[in-house]
C-alpha cells in the first residue's frame, strides 16, 4: 500500500494536470503512424498448444544453439545481428522458440507485430534485469539510487509522457538549432582533401548527440562542442588495418589520444562515455557479470566517473534553475524537481542509454541522405523555402519532408534490433501457453522492412511519411508497432525526431552529403551500426 501511494504521488508530482496534457495533440510512441484497432468480440474458451510446439533451431549437447552460427556447419554461419533474427524468421516463422539459449531459461522470438501487441497488451512481462552487471552493481551501491519496482516505472512513464507532450518540445526548437549549427561548423572544419570527412566524424556526431540529451535533460548546454576540431595528421591518424588481427585492436578517437588535463569536463564526459560502449560495458558478456574479472573491475570504474561527471553537470543546472527565471529548455529539469537527489542516476542513465543510439542514427540518416541526392534536394529545398519565409516576416512553414526522412532512416536502420520483455506469469501468443521466465525479444527491426507492412520496404521512401504519398505505401497502413526503433517504453521517443530534424537542417542548408566507397556493413556491437571507416564527403551547396 506504501509503495502504491509513492507510485501515484510521483506520477501526480511529475505530470501536468489531465487538462493540460489532453489539450495537446497526441503524440505517437512509435515510427509508424496509430491506427484505430477494432473492437473485437470476447473469444470463446480454447485449448491452447504448449510452448514446447513452437518451431525453431535444436539445441544440441555441449555447443547448445551457437552451433547454428558455426562456419561451414552452421545454418546462419554468414548472418550477424538483424541477418540472423531474419534468417529464423524466413525458416521457422513468426514465432520462433530457442529452448535453453541461455543457462537458465528459454527465449522466444516474436516477428509479428500483432503478436507483439499481445505480449504488450498481457500486463504481465517486464523488462529483465541483470542483477550482476556493473551498473548495477554501481547503482546499488549507492544510497541515492532508490528508486524500485512500481515506483521506477512510473517515474519513467512520467518521463515519456513529459516528452510526447508538443508545448514541452516547442521549448528545444532554439537550443536544438543552435547546437545543431555548432556541430555543422565542426563538421564543414572536419572536411580534408576534396571535403572527405575525416576519421573524427563519428566523435564529432557523438559530441552533438550528448550535448542534444544533455540540453534535454539539464537545460544547460555542457560544452561538448566548445575547443578546437581535431584534423588528424600524418602522424596521428589511426593506421589502417589490414589483417584479422588488426580487427582485435580497439580504434582510438582524438579525445582519448589527448590527456586527461587537455580536456574540458564535458569531453571528458564524452571520452568516458565512448569508452564504456566502445568496451561493450553495457552488454552481458563473461566478463561483465563475474565481479572478479578486469573487465567488470574497468567498467565499473568508468561508470563511477560517468557518474562523478553527470554530478557536476546536474549542480550546475540546479543552481541555474534556482537563480531566477526558468529557461525554456529548462522544463524538463523544473517538472523533476521534486524528486531531489534522485534526478542523478536517471539523468546518469538516460546519458549512458540515450547517446550512442542517437549518434548511430543520426550517421544512418546521413548515410541514407548520400544515396538519394533527388531526396536531399527536396529536402534542401524546403529548407531554403523556410528560410526565406521567415526572413520576410511570414510564419515559417514545418519541415514535413525533413521530418520524413529522419523517421524513414529510423525505419531502415533501426539501433536497436528488438526490445527483450521477461513473462512474470504465463500467458497467451499466438495461441501458445507462454510459461513465467520467459525472454520475449520483440523483433521490431525486422518488421520495420516487413514487405506485407511496408511495401517496398528496402527502398528509402520518405514520402511514405507524408500526406501527398503514394497510396500503398503510404506509412500509414503500416501497423502501428510495426517499427518501433528505441521499443514500446523508450522514454526519448517522442523527441529523438526533434533532434534529427535539427541536425539535418542546418547540414542540408550549407552542404551536400556523398558517399564514395563501398556499401557499409552493419555490425552489432550492443546496438546496430554502421561499420566503419565511413566515405562520407561534405559537398559545399551550390
Amino acid at each position: 500500500m506504501k509503495m502504491a501511494k509513492s507510485t501515484i504521488l510521483l506520477r501526480q508530482s511529475l505530470l501536468p494536470s489531465r487538462r493540460h496534457i489532453t489539450s495537446t495533440s497526441p503524440r505517437r510512441s512509435s515510427t509508424s503512424p496509430q491506427r484505430m484497432k477494432p473492437a473485437v468480440a470476447p473469444a470463446a474458451a480454447v485449448s491452447l498448444k504448449p510452448f514446447t510446439d513452437i518451431p525453431g533451431p535444436i539445441a544440441l549437447p555441449v555447443l547448445r544453439h551457437s552451433a547454428h552460427v558455426l562456419p561451414r556447419i552452421g545454418n546462419f554461419h554468414h548472418s550477424v545481428g538483424l541477418g540472423l533474427l531474419e534468417g529464423l524468421r524466413d525458416r521457422y516463422g513468426d514465432l520462433v522458440r530457442l529452448a535453453k539459449a541461455s543457462r537458465t531459461r528459454p527465449v522466444l522470438y516474436v516477428f509479428d507485430p500483432e503478436l507483439m501487441r499481445e505480449v504488450y497488451d498481457s500486463g504481465v512481462t517486464e523488462p529483465p534485469r541483470w542483477d550482476r552487471s556493473p551498473l548495477n552493481h554501481h547503482r546499488k551501491g549507492r544510497s541515492d539510487c532508490t528508486f524500485q519496482g512500481d515506483e521506477s516505472k512510473a517515474v519513467w512513464v512520467a518521463i515519456k509522457a513529459l516528452l510526447q507532450d508538443s508545448s514541452l518540445l516547442q521549448r528545444y526548437n532554439q537550443v536544438f538549432d543552435d547546437i545543431a549549427g555548432d556541430a555543422t561548423r565542426r563538421l564543414g572544419e572536419l572536411r580534408h582533401a576534396e571535403n572527405a570527412l575525416n576519421e573524427e566524424l563519428e566523435t564529432e556526431v557523438y559530441r552533438w548527440a550528448l550535448e542534444t540529451i544533455g540540453v534535454m535533460i539539464f537545460g544547460i548546454r555542457l560544452g561538448c562542442l566548445d575547443g578546437m576540431v581535431h584534423v588528424p595528421t600524418p602522424n596521428s591518424r589511426s593506421p589502417e588495418k589490414t589483417s584479422l588481427e588488426d580487427d582485435d585492436v580497439p580504434e582510438q578517437c582524438s579525445l582519448s589520444k589527448r590527456g586527461l588535463e587537455g580536456l574540458n569536463l564535458a569531453e571528458k564526459l564524452i571520452r568516458c562515455s565512448i569508452k564504456i560502449t566502445d568496451s561493450n560495458y553495457l552488454v552481458r558478456s563473461e566478463g561483465t557479470l563475474r565481479t572478479d574479472s578486469q573487465v567488470f573491475n574497468d567498467a565499473l570504474k568508468l561508470i563511477d566517473d560517468h557518474y562523478r561527471f553527470t554530478e557536476h553537470f546536474l549542480g550546475k543546472a540546479l543552481s541555474a534553475l534556482d537563480s531566477g527565471q526558468v529557461m525554456p529548455e529548462q522544463a524538463l529539469l523544473d517538472r523533476l524537481r521534486p524528486l531531489n537527489g534522485r534526478i542523478l542516476p536517471l539523468a546518469s542513465d538516460m546519458l549512458l542509454a540515450g547517446t550512442e543510439p542517437l549518434a548511430h542514427t543520426a550517421l544512418s540518416m546521413f548515410f541514407h541522405l548520400s544515396l538519394h541526392p533527388a531526396q536531399q534536394q527536396r529536402a534542401h529545398d524546403q529548407v531554403i523555402w523556410a528560410t526565406e519565409s521567415k526572413q520576410a516576416g511570414l510564419e515559417s512553414p514545418e519541415l514535413s519532408y525533413i521530418s520524413a526522412c529522419a523517421k524513414e532512416a529510423l525505419r531502415m536502420h533501426p539501433v536497436t534490433g528488438g526490445v527483450v520483455r521477461r513473462s512474470k506469469q504465463e500467458l497467451e501468443v499466438g495461441g501458445y501457453e507462454i510459461p513465467a521466465g520467459v525472454d520475449i525479444v520483440l523483433a521490431h527491426g525486422i518488421t520495420s522492412k516487413s514487405e506485407k507492412e511496408w511495401g517496398r520496404s528496402k527502398a528509402f521512401i520518405p514520402e511514405r511519411w507524408c500526406q501527398e504519398g503514394w497510396e500503398p505505401i503510404k506509412a500509414s497502413k503500416a501497423h502501428p508497432l510495426a517499427s518501433l526503433p528505441f521499443g514500446e517504453s523508450c522514454p526519448a521517443t517522442g523527441i529523438v525526431g526533434k533532434m534529427l530534424e535539427s541536425l539535418a537542417t542546418r547540414v542540408l542548408d550549407k552542404y551536400r552529403l556523398e558517399w564514395h566507397g563501398p556499401q557499409p556493413k552493419i555490425t552489432t556491437s550492443g546496438i546496430n551500426k554502421l561499420q566503419k571507416p565511413y566515405y562520407f564527403v561534405l559537398q559545399n551547396a551550390a
